[in-house]
């Protein structure tokens, strides 16, 4: 398990600076990138890497929904939404969430409620705490209507939309984490 944390915070530390380097060389004004990527590649080796990549986010996706099940269907529906928007930086955080949770018990880790209580990823945060994740969330929002105001087009207004609305949502949801897992068995 040891080895999984790593890999995930090595994924986050590349994928930040990565990130970093988009909000000082482009910006987020034409979309989040949702412009880039319907605009395709004409290289076929580009397209099938891109392709691969995706394929194996929808992998990910899956476990993520199986392991969610029984949950609250907000949180899945967000994790899922990030994932397909986000990519892997998602997954990596995801994967340390579950990790937590489960203990460092590899049934849990990877069935979730199906193999017993989980622990919660994180306490409800106090007042102060939820305080700034819901003022992070409005200034993603307002943000995003800055973009949206100045978006040339169709594609950028729903990039910036698809790209931003759930980085919204899933800081409201962190503002008000689910009850503590149940040790029920869902089929």
């Amino acid at each position: 398990m040891k080895g999984l944390r790593i890999i995930s915070w090595v994924v986050i530390a590349i994928m930040a600076l990565c990130g970093l380097r988009i909000l000082i060389a482009d910006s987020l004004g034409h979309g989040a990138g949702f412009d880039v990527f319907l605009a395709g590649t004409p290289s076929a080796w580009q397209t099938f890497i891109n392709q691969d990549l995706v394929s194996g986010l929808f992998i990910a996706l899956a476990w993520m929904i199986h392991r969610e099940r029984g949950g609250r269907p907000v949180d899945t529906f967000a994790w899922g939404w990030l994932v397909m928007w986000w990519g892997n930086i998602v997954v990596a955080v995801y994967v340390l969430a579950a990790l937590r949770q489960s203990g460092g018990d590899a049934r849990r880790m990877f069935a979730g409620r199906r193999a017993g209580t989980l622990a919660p990823v994180w306490p409800v945060p106090a007042l102060p705490l939820r305080g700034l994740l819901i003022l992070a969330a409005a200034a993603i929002l307002v943000y995003m209507g800055l973009l949206v105001q100045r978006a040339a087009d169709a594609i950028s207004v729903a990039g910036a939309l698809l790209g931003l609305l759930p980085l919204a949502l899933g800081l409201v949801l962190l503002a008000f984490p689910a009850k503590p897992a149940t040790g029920a068995m869902v089929r």
